[in-house]
């Protein structure tokens, strides 16, 4: 299978016997469904993060976009939940060879592009350069966290979609949802990101809502990603594994409580 070939199926997943009895395999599966369920929760909570923390923090007013929040206290947040969402999906398909790996080795590489490359200051602020910026000059050093953050928003985009391919492909039953649910589940995360990147596009171009568009579409994007990853992660019956037998249970809570 090459780089740019698709991975349509999905893998398959531990047998509840298996799940009874964990070995390495379903342990590591577990902690990569955990990091898997990690990163989504870091995208559907950095917004508010941002958002929140301005506010408790400088009582502003809400900024032009989500990139903005590095020109304030809560720079540290916003460039750590990038670089760690980055480097995450540089690595977690290091070693395979298809479409998907492809996508989230750009997409990380773009994020972590998003959080190193900043955008140009607010208008009329007098903060200083970053030193990037001194050297590279604000605009270029801003033409590319642009370009970054639109490769990381399509990237993660067209990841979802396939997400929903896998899912719908599936012959076993991750939990009470069917394998249709699933894929229609993903299908709406990934248009989600598409509606965002239509909003965006369609509002600078037109200058229609020009002040908040951006913020709007870019968190709009990062909660459809951080939606589908966060449940692509919670394959319950993984993380936690089967429930002992009604009976094993009983004897169980009556030798605890002998």
């Amino acid at each position: 299978m090459g780089y740019l070939d698709p991975q349509t199926e999905g893998p398959r997943r531990p047998s509840p016997q298996q799940l009874q009895r964990p070995d390495a395999g379903v342990l590591y599966l577990r902690s990569y469904l955990l990091m898997r369920a990690v990163i989504g929760f870091i995208g559907l909570a950095l917004p508010f993060l941002l958002v929140l923390g301005d506010f408790a923090l400088e009582g502003g007013k809400l900024r032009g976009s989500l990139s903005e929040y590095f020109y304030t206290g809560l720079r540290d947040v916003f460039v750590g939940a990038l670089c760690g969402t980055g480097l995450f999906l540089v690595t977690y398909k290091v070693f395979e060879h298809n479409l998907d790996n492809l996508l989230s080795n750009v997409a990380g590489v773009a994020a972590l592009g998003v959080a190193l490359f900043s955008t140009d200051r607010p208008k009329g602020a007098t903060i200083a350069l970053t030193p990037l910026q001194a050297k590279l000059g604000e605009a270029p050093v801003a033409a590319v966290h642009y370009t970054c953050a639109a490769v990381f928003i399509v990237c993660l985009g067209v990841i979802s979609l396939y997400f929903g391919i896998r899912e719908g492909n599936r012959t076993q039953l991750l939990g009470r949802r069917s394998p249709e649910f699933w894929r229609r589940f993903h299908f709406t995360c990934a248009a989600v990101i598409g509606v965002a990147v239509v909003f965006i596009a369609v509002t600078e171009i037109s200058g229609w809502f020009d002040e908040y568009s951006l913020i709007i579409g870019e968190a709009l994007a990062i909660f459809g990603f951080g939606t589908s990853w966060l449940m692509k992660g919670l394959e319950l019956r993984v993380l936690r594994g089967p429930r002992p037998p009604e009976r094993a249970l009983r004897a169980q809570e009556a030798a605890t409580a002998g």
